[in-house]
């Protein structure tokens, strides 16, 4: 015998269709509730894309590097105390690049010389390459980049870092171009920019390690100190020809930035 199949009443049709036009306009899956379907999927935020910039600044403050013969101003620059220092001062830049401190040697040459012009050392350059590779700029860089991570969680695209939040590099090594030539740095900018991918931050991030190089009156420097302060400020330039003067100085190291979201 055949079967009857009962026909479901009307209104029961009519439910059950606007079951489903609720269910599609909330963004539901219009499937049935049957076993082995899969719930719907939400983006977090962590997943969707943004850009973000990085700046911050640690300015090189006054300080007694940067003396010069304002700060002796009664003093009398002797000409043979003079000749002998300058020369010591030549010996010391020689030493340094036999020693292999091409660094060192042109900061103290540029010194002597007296001109007070900025030297900076671009990304890629020895000395870059040897501040990146040093133990005291790998701790500044994870202190930075942690500070910034920190912002970057709180969904901040243009993450300002303040002076405090920059630590100096104190290159402490007595081995190292960077000890003869720059030792305890002043100063510190930060730059950068990168964008939130895949749960990842990812970008790049510019240091410039700022200095000033000059000779402070507690800088002895294995004895030729004292000597070099005298040229900078008894026999300092431009007061006196030949004589010598502070000058700003500066590295800058890029490091890429990649930390989980």
């Amino acid at each position: 015998m055949r079967s009857h199949h009962q026909i479901p009443a009307k209104g029961s049709i009519i439910s059950a269709a606007s079951l489903c036009i609720v269910a599609a306009l909330s963004g539901c899956s219009a499937a049935s509730s049957a076993a082995g379907s899969s719930p719907a999927t939400t983006v977090r935020p962590a997943d969707a894309a943004f850009t973000f910039t990085v700046a911050g600044v640690r300015p090189v403050l006054p300080n007694g590097s940067q003396d010069t013969h304002a700060q002796t101003p009664k003093a009398r620059c002797d000409s043979a105390a003079f000749a002998a220092d300058e020369a010591l001062g030549v010996k010391v830049a020689d030493g340094f690049a036999l020693a292999d401190f091409p660094a060192s040697a042109d900061l103290l040459t540029h010194f002597l010389r007296g001109k007070g012009t900025e030297v900076d050392y671009r990304a890629g350059s020895l000395i870059s390459k040897e501040a990146l590779a040093s133990s005291a700029f790998r701790a500044v860089n994870n202190e930075v980049q942690e500070a910034i991570l920190s912002q970057l969680k709180a969904d901040r695209t243009r993450v300002q870092l303040s002076a405090a939040q920059l630590p100096t590099v104190a290159f402490e090594s007595r081995t190292s171009d960077l000890y003869w030539g720059f030792r305890g740095t002043q100063g510190l900018t930060v730059t950068g920019s990168g964008s939130r991918e895949n749960r990842r931050y990812a970008g790049t991030l510019s240091y410039v390690i700022r200095d000033s190089y000059g000779f402070p009156a507690s800088d002895a420097l294995d004895g030729f100190g004292p000597p070099m302060r005298s040229l900078q400020t008894v026999c300092g330039a431009p007061q006196h020809a030949g004589g010598a003067h502070w000058f700003p100085d500066a590295i800058t190291v890029t490091v890429p930035f990649n930390r989980p979201a």
